[in-house]
């Protein structure tokens, strides 16, 4: 990447992100002018988010999602929300001064402050459980840039969707990836990746994602409650599960998209906890639950249930006006993905089979791996629970997972004993989503009596969980010795577990982790004390330079990531039973191809084929039916159509694990050497060039 695509890129990306930034400053100061500190922040990332979110979809659904379009669409936003602004400038002031005057009389929107802890000693907790949640997931980062991003899941179809969009401009198409149900899934996490890739023309931002969903959990978490006290624990509580083993090696510096969800619907229960039902607080909540909803299929319970609570917990005489102000928002900016797939399959949720008796939707067969096992079906099973599900826990949490568990557990059941309307309601959908968890397909998948899924699925729980932790600090009981003494214990002991867990095989990049964390503290602390001196000149200066500096480091790590991103695939597996020498000889090859179109069997990562500069196109290759069904082709003819009709440059073909053998596609190519040139082989896994067009006659007898 030449320094001058690396410096149009970051234009770009500013050229994007500034005006939507302050877009979103702009509305929420007219949404909720009372508001600021933490509590504004969260509404100016939902409102930043959206704004992303629902550009990048309009201009993708008629196949424009590029540079220029999204940079005219930024900056045409932002002039328009200016002019408005402008002309209500005089009545937003007074709707300011009448808003800071009705908090300070109702002691809403404002939190009441604690002055029995001291301002150093809280700043001090405050950095010191962010430091302890952010290390692992740093460290993951810091990894993912020498690597390249891992892991089964992000090289499956979470990164593959991304640079799809980047690569067509659309958006409204499905797109397989595999022969599995993943093609319809939600892509709101997915389509973020893709601005980055449409600003930068690299996936430089990839790895650096979740860090800012982490922030935004965080966040929600600490903003969540209004006395300090209780703000710290929420803090700690929520950092104790984001930390857990299973999370950060699962999303930390990969393309997955538990994180975005649960950082979202965090948002929209803290954003309703400071609303106190007032029409624009819930707005915004509502907001943040769809997009959570666009993001991961499995949270359609969480959401489904805090809708069912809001409404249900208003006030008699504001229930109707709660639906009106709830419903849009969330349908508007969670419906997307499912309108596509009902067009596309006609159903707007294929992997499930939806209906009442004759009235159903149409669902395609689909191929799995495993059998849709959820954990429900073995509740009673004593030997899975040995064997598989106190196994999974303890690998999952670490060995404070009771802990972990039972404070969430006892986060919704004293909710509903001790808390107020609202809380009870929250009490309720956290005892709800977790039941929708214990139903959910492949959440104990694998053979019969082998939930081989299970450890990975549990973060299918993990928004009850957030929940649960979320609710326990405020509903405690008020006894001191429990409040100051053994939930704090727990909680540091919580924290430590999962430090010593996450990176016990990543002592080197934890080392890297805290020399960045440090970097960081010292600058924050510098800008802080800039700031509280009043100077703005100052400020600005100090501003400008960590710009630069920051540009120049930026510059560094992306060409040492572009040089090392997935070089050493025998050393660094995408996943547990990769087929080593098969990846490293693919990978190999492809580091010289780009701008050309390959065609997949077999294999079920294709995202390192896009090649470090994208331009790839790689399409998996299966036999298309009915309502969107995706399936292997079954015969040596059809393979051969499909490999003519999509007029590729090569054809990869290789096992998916380490014990497969070599698919039966591979002879179907080979046999036609009028068509095909072999060019690499290890293996299971060989690559071909396409000489000419492949004949389906000459296959010969199946």
């Amino acid at each position: 990447m030449s320094g001058e695509s690396y410096l149009l890129g970051l234009v770009v990306l500013v050229a994007i992100a500034g005006p939507l930034w302050l877009v979103a400053r702009r509305m929420r100061a007219v949404l909720v002018p009372a508001w600021s500190g933490p509590q504004a922040w969260l509404a100016d990332a939902v409102v930043g988010v959206a704004l992303f979110e629902a550009i990048a979809q309009l201009l993708g659904t008629v196949g424009q999602f590029r540079r220029g379009p999204m940079v005219a669409a930024a900056l045409g936003s932002l002039l328009v929300t200016g002019a408005a602004v402008s002309v209500r400038r005089r009545g937003v002031r007074n709707s300011v001064r009448d808003g800071v005057r009705d908090g300070v009389r109702s002691g809403r929107n404002f939190p009441v402050e604690d002055q029995g802890l001291r301002a150093r000693s809280k700043l001090a907790i405050v950095l010191g459980a962010t430091l302890v949640v952010a290390i692992p997931w740093l460290a993951q980062t810091v990894g993912a840039f020498r690597t390249g991003v891992l892991g089964y899941d992000s090289l499956n179809y979470h990164l593959p969707f991304a640079a799809h969009f980047f690569q067509t401009g659309r958006t409204s198409s499905l797109y397989y990836t595999f022969t599995d149900i993943n093609s319809a899934f939600p892509a709101n996490a997915e389509l973020i990746h893709a601005v980055g890739m449409v600003a930068l023309r690299r996936d430089l931002l990839s790895p650096v994602v979740n860090l800012g969903w982490l922030g935004l959990a965080l966040l929600a978490a600490w903003s969540a409650h209004p006395r300090h006290r209780v703000r710290l624990a929420t803090l700690a509580g929520v950092g104790v599960l984001l930390s857990s083993p299973l999370f950060v090696v699962f999303d930390g510096g990969r393309a997955t998209n538990d994180l975005a969800a649960i950082a979202l619907f965090l948002t929209s229960i803290a954003l309703l906890l400071h609303g106190s039902g007032e029409r624009a607080p819930t707005a915004l909540a509502a907001v943040a639950c769809g997009m959570a909803l666009a993001t991961k299929l499995t949270m359609v319970v969480p959401v489904v249930a805090l809708t069912v609570g809001v409404i249900a917990s208003a006030t008699r005489g504001n229930r109707l006006k709660t639906t009106r102000v709830w419903v849009p928002w969330l349908v508007v900016t969670g419906s997307y993905w499912y309108v596509r797939d009902l067009v596309a399959t006609g159903n707007p949720v294929p992997a499930l089979h939806l209906g009442i008796g004759p009235l159903s939707f149409p669902t395609p067969r689909l191929t799995q791996p495993y059998r849709s096992y959820t954990v429900a079906h073995y509740l009673a099973d004593v030997h899975v629970w040995r064997s598989w599900f106190l196994p999974g826990m303890h690998d999952s949490f670490g060995w404070a997972w009771p802990v972990i568990v039972g404070f969430a557990a006892a986060g919704w059941v004293l909710a509903l004993v001790r808390g107020d309307r609202m809380l009870r309601m929250l009490g309720a959908v956290g005892i709800a989503s977790f039941l929708g968890y214990l139903v959910t397909p492949f959440g104990a998948g694998g053979p019969k009596g082998r939930p081989l899924l299970f450890a990975n699925d549990l973060r299918f729980a993990f928004p009850a969980l957030a929940l649960g932790l979320l609710l326990l600090p405020r509903v405690l009981p008020r006894s001191p010795v429990v409040r100051r003494r053994v939930f704090p214990a727990l909680l540091a002991i919580a924290l430590v577990n999962d430090l010593v867990y996450s990176l016990r095989s990543r002592v080197s990049l934890f080392a890297v982790a805290l020399a960045l964390e440090l970097v960081a503290f010292v600058i924050v602390v510098g800008l802080a004390l800039v700031w509280a001196k009043g100077s703005r000149r100052l400020l600005a200066s100090l501003a400008c330079v960590l710009a630069l500096g920051a540009a120049t480091a930026g510059w560094a790590v992306q060409r040492s990531y572009l040089t090392h991103r997935y070089a050493n695939v025998n050393h660094d597996l995408p996943y547990a039973s990769a087929p080593r020498a098969e990846l490293a000889a693919l990978y190999g090859w492809v580091r010289n191809v780009s701008h050309a179109r390959i065609a997949l069997a077999g294999l079920g990562i294709s995202y390192p084929l896009v090649g470090a500069d994208l331009s790839n196109e790689v399409q998996y290759i299966g036999h298309r039916g009915p309502h969107g069904e995706f399936s292997n082709v079954k015969s040596c003819p059809e393979w051969r159509r499909l490999l003519t009709k999509g007029r590729y440059d090569f054809v990869v073909i290789s096992a998916n694990n380490n014990k497969a053998g070599e698919p039966a596609e591979a002879s179907w190519t080979r046999s036609d050497t009028a068509a095909a040139t072999l060019v690499v082989r290890a293996g299971t896994a060989s690559v071909y060039r396409v000489t000419g067009e492949f004949d389906p006659n000459g296959c010969g007898p199946s």
